[in-house]
């Protein structure tokens, strides 16, 4: 059943501008290859997140639907960023334009086979204000969603005023970084089978590791969704244990942004009433979608209209 509460997403997270180079295969450490540009376009895992949420459907328009807390530079990449956003429909009075600092960026390496290596220059993204982190940010969300590439203290400041507010924190640890006791508040968090290791001091690589290692999982925070690309996800609630598959895509083109697509689609569903797995269903869903196109917001087109495609709806 639908929740009667606001469906509001607020993502706080990165802006970036990516810069794609294809190759034929990805280079070993050391090689040199010759590459080709692809792409230039929307990046940083908050703007993905948000425009995944917004391509969902929660709405769109200043002050409903989606909302991005974060931080370009005084720079033509800033601008350009911040006009993409606008045309997803995401709404973004509280992204800050600051002098002196660069807009944040991402070199993704795409090979033919659609695998990728990126480097990432923070840039604004680190030098964002915990102190412009107000209620009001928060205030009429349904969930927020948090990501690894803004400084812990902003991360843990959200976390606080989540739980103060009654407001669902999605939390993505990508990259993982401490944030104390406030991680128990992430419900879920969000990680992949490498950063789930990293948090519990184990190599996880299948569906049989995460299974194995659920409960030290578990009590990291509310809910734990551990995603294994082509294998899906790993649910972990306290009640149980849910391996959730993904769609088989028609084609692999790009595997950039594809987490994104998975956080942001997951805090759109919750924020519109659907349980948690439902959510993560369609959440997967999305992500397989996403991978057959170029890009990382670019490529959220690709599920556009589709993700109640024989989905159960809230």
């Amino acid at each position: 059943m639908e929740s009667a509460a606001p469906q509001r997403v607020v993502v706080v997270g990165s802006i970036n501008v990516d810069e794609v180079l294809g190759v034929a295969e990805l280079p070993a450490p050391g090689e040199t290859v010759l590459g080709r540009e692809r792409a230039t376009g929307l990046g940083g895992k908050g703007a993905n997140q948000a425009v995944a949420a917004a391509v969902a459907g929660t709405g769109a328009g200043a002050g409903s639907g989606v909302a991005l807390f974060g931080a370009v530079g005084a720079d033509a990449r800033g601008a350009g960023a911040l006009e993409e956003l606008a045309k997803y429909g995401v709404d973004t009075a509280r992204v800050a334009t600051l002098d002196d600092v660069a807009t944040g960026r991402a070199l993704v390496i795409l090979s033919e086979a659609g695998e990728n290596e990126i480097i990432v220059v923070g840039g604004a993204n680190q030098a964002l204000d915990v102190g412009t982190l107000t209620r009001d940010v928060l205030r009429d969300a349904a969930a927020v969603a948090l990501q690894g590439e803004v400084a812990p203290e902003v991360n843990r400041a959200a976390l606080r005023l989540a739980a103060e507010l009654g407001v669902r924190a999605v939390v993505n640890l990508a990259p993982v970084q401490d944030l104390g006791g406030d991680l128990a508040q992430a419900d879920p968090l969000v990680v992949n089978e490498i950063e789930a290791g990293q948090l519990i001091g184990a190599e996880l690589a299948t569906v049989q590791d995460v299974t194995a290692a659920a409960p030290r999982l578990r009590a990291l925070a509310r809910s734990v969704l551990v995603t294994l690309g082509a294998s899906g996800a790993v649910l972990i609630t306290p009640e149980a244990l849910d391996h959730v598959p993904a769609p088989r895509p028609d084609r692999v083109v790009d595997t950039t942004g594809a987490g994104d697509a998975l956080v942001g689609v997951l805090a759109a569903a919750l924020a519109q009433g659907f349980e948690l797995r439902a959510a993560v269903q369609r959440a997967v869903r999305a992500a397989s979608l996403s991978v057959t196109e170029v890009g990382a917001a670019a490529s959220y087109e690709a599920f556009r209209g589709r993700l109640d495609e024989g989905a159960v709806t809230p």
